[in-house]
């Protein structure tokens, strides 16, 4: 399919690398350049999952707001170490050496070495953040002039931020990324149809086209799976053009019904599929209590089907990383990690609307060595597991 349409890849392939076009945010970049025209040195952008923060994390990458020597951006949770070490990679070799600074004295030193030049720090993912590396950026904030942070992260982020006391005055700009229009995310599929080698929008009609864009809702995340999900279709069934009516029918059908497998003595290791099955095939039996009338066991009705399959992946293997997770579940690393950090009670919202579950549900163990790199890992909490043990 893909040499009929003459790609070298998917377009909708998901992916961070800055070599991939985007949808510029002009209104946003906007914003903040002009903050940081102002000075305003701490600015906390956030958005809903799959609205592109980290496509916009490359967009400042690729084209440093006015004024700004150097952007180094952080896709993850990194200790201060960490963070020192990437900001003096970013200098040039000349400026790196900074004699007897550590944490504590970091800024001072990285003041000295930045003179009149601007650096703009930008932490992707922030809500998952430890309160401690707030704290030593809070410090870097005030021993440095020149250095500007962007937090980006998911809605209630800026409430973790403010409350951490250190941060709350200082905190200058809130900027929340607006949903894009049918006709950006058109124009971000021709886009990059061209820069998977494609010569038009095939295999694309054009009222297939704003459907596909149609069914995102202005989700950039949504635009590629749904994508994705049309052009193999269009692979299996041999079609060569998708018009509004194939997409709604891919998009909008119901999935085939999947034979289960069948079992066989070899076969020991337990799929995710299995898992879940042998879950809502357990007998839990009584209760041995309640937490507002109801059943403890009944908790588990009352997560999400991911949610439950994280769960029961938990009840059968002890601990797993957010990577191990997302490649069990075939879900985005990110997904997993907002699903992670509900079950561990860290969504106020989420336990506000869910009584009944005994969170934290889910624990954070420490980091482990898991698919060639340190990892946290995750575990049911002691109580969950108790809860939900067989009788």
């Amino acid at each position: 399919m893909y040499k009929k349409l003459g790609w070298k890849k998917s377009p909708f392939i998901k992916s961070t690398s800055i070599d991939i076009p985007i949808i510029g945010r002009m209104n946003e970049y906007e914003e903040v350049s002009e903050s940081i025209d102002g000075w305003d040195r701490i600015i906390v952008i956030t958005a809903p999952i799959g609205y592109g923060k980290t496509t916009f994390m490359n967009q400042l990458v690729m084209t440093p707001p006015k004024g700004v020597n150097y952007v180094i951006p952080f896709n993850a949770y990194e200790p201060p170490e960490t963070v020192i070490a990437r900001i003096r990679a970013k200098m040039p070799v000349y400026k790196r050496i900074f004699l007897k600074a550590d944490k504590t004295t970091f800024g001072e030193a990285l003041q000295g070495k930045l003179a009149g030049e601007k650096m703009l720090l930008v932490f992707d993912e922030a809500q998952d953040y430890d309160i401690e590396l707030y704290k030593w950026l809070r410090i870097l904030n005030d021993r440095t002039d020149n250095v500007f942070m962007i937090f980006l992260g998911l809605p209630g982020l800026e409430d973790k931020i403010t409350s951490e006391s250190s941060f709350r005055d200082r905190k200058s700009r809130s900027i929340r990324l607006k949903s894009f229009e049918v006709e950006d995310l058109e124009e971000i599929v021709r886009e990059r149809i061209l820069w998977a080698g494609g010569k038009d929008i095939s295999p694309f009609t054009a009222d297939g086209l704003r459907r596909l864009c149609e069914s995102a809702n202005s989700v950039p995340r949504h635009l590629l799976e749904n994508g994705q999900r049309v052009v193999e279709e269009c692979a299996l069934r041999d079609v060569g053009s998708a018009d509004a009516d194939f997409v709604e029918n891919v998009i909008g059908g119901e999935a085939e019904e999947v034979p289960e497998p069948v079992a066989t003595e070899a076969s020991t290791e337990k799929s995710p599929e299995d898992v879940i099955k042998v879950s809502h095939e357990r007998d839990f039996g009584e209760s041995e209590g309640s937490i507002q009338g109801k059943s403890y066991y009944s908790f588990l009705n009352d997560l999400s089907p991911t949610q439950q399959t994280i769960v029961n992946l938990l009840m059968e293997r002890e601990s797993l990383s957010i990577s191990e997770l997302s490649g069990l579940l075939k879900k985005d690393i990110r997904s997993v990690g907002s699903l992670i950090r509900k079950l561990r009670g860290l969504n106020p919202m989420e336990v506000s609307r869910k009584p009944n579950v005994p969170y934290p549900v889910i624990v954070r163990k420490g980091k482990e060595g898991r698919m060639g790199r340190l990892q946290y890992v995750y575990s049911l909490s002691d109580n969950a597991r108790r809860i939900l043990a067989r009788k």
